[in-house]
């Protein structure tokens, strides 16, 4: 029972975060440093259930296959490890006809392509994969632990790095394109360092805070991406219930307004955001709202809330 998720903990691993920082020696860059890295976990995974007969180069193309298709609920990494754990359990010993073989290759890179999706490492130099998985095959047990161990440390290292610099770059990216966005026709600026653009300004019935609003509103990337579209949804306007870019741009308008504000990421999530909020939206991120003020509604109550 202990070995029955073997593949599903490894990719727990591989995804998972620590404070670890260890370098390979032998390779020369950083790709190829957590290529190899890879390539050892997922030759632990053959070596821990007795598969060393799978053909490497073929589980590699059928990685390569699979990575390009989409994720469907029949077939993701808890299915195909499900299946994949199955299919072992009918033979203990581990003998199995060559098509038998053909079919675990298969499946083995099919799993391996869904681990590299789930960990958001979309790269590789599959030279030294292909090496990594090979070394483990043929090393004695104390050899592949110390391997193990240190490829796993290098692979946190590599996604923490990788993180830090996606973080930086989309905090440069953000800054360069307020700095533009802030000379085009239309465009003002608050002293907080909000944009906003006026497309019609509405009546004279302005948001208050504690007041409550009917927003038609989309959110999207400063690439046009979109990450959410609300129709008629209720918000209730207090500033520890929304980012703070929104909360100071709705008070600028009255009933029936359509504007656009840019949001600098420091008035929005800033460079900590909870993973729960959503996806879509990374740290650092300048957000730009599209918002339709459909309807007011004056409150009396000063109920808290959490943001939103």
């Amino acid at each position: 029972m202990k070995k029955l998720y073997v593949f599903i903990s490894i990719l727990i691993i591989i995804v998972a975060a620590s404070s670890c920082q260890s370098r390979l020696s032998n390779s020369s860059s950083e790709l190829d440093s957590v290529s190899y890295s890879v390539g050892v976990m997922w030759g632990y995974q053959v070596s821990m259930d007795k598969l060393q007969f799978i053909n490497v180069n073929d589980a590699i193309n059928a990685l390569k296959q699979k990575i390009k298709e989409p994720i469907s609920a029949e077939n993701n990494i808890y299915t195909l490890s499900m299946q994949f754990r199955e299919f072992l359990q009918k033979s203990p010993q581990r003998v199995y006809n060559k098509q038998e073989k053909k079919h675990l290759t298969n499946l083995i890179g099919n799993i391996w392509a869904h681990q590299l999706t789930e960990s958001k490492i979309f790269r590789l130099n599959l030279k030294y994969t292909k090496q990594g998985i090979k070394d483990i095959l043929k090393n004695d047990t104390a050899a592949l632990q110390m391997k193990l161990e240190q490829s796993n440390n290098y692979i946190i290292g590599y996604k923490q790095r990788m993180e830090i610099r996606e973080n930086e770059k989309r905090l440069a990216d953000g800054r360069e394109f307020l700095e533009k966005n802030k000379n085009e026709e239309g465009i003002i600026a608050t002293e907080s360092g909000l944009q906003y653009k006026i497309i019609n300004k509405g009546n004279d019935k302005k948001i208050n805070p504690e007041d409550s609003a009917y927003l038609n509103i989309t959110i999207t990337q400063i690439n046009g991406d979109t990450i959410e579209t609300n129709k008629n949804k209720a918000y209730y306007v207090v500033e520890n219930r929304l980012i703070k870019g929104l909360f100071e741009g709705l008070q600028l308008f009255g009933e029936g307004a359509k504007f656009i504000l840019y949001i600098p990421s420091e008035l929005a999530f800033g460079k900590d955001i909870e993973p729960w909020i959503t996806e879509k939206i990374k740290p650092n991120m300048v957000l730009i709202y599209n918002i339709e003020i459909e309807k007011i509604i004056n409150n009396n109550n000063n109920s808290k809330s959490k943001r939103k």
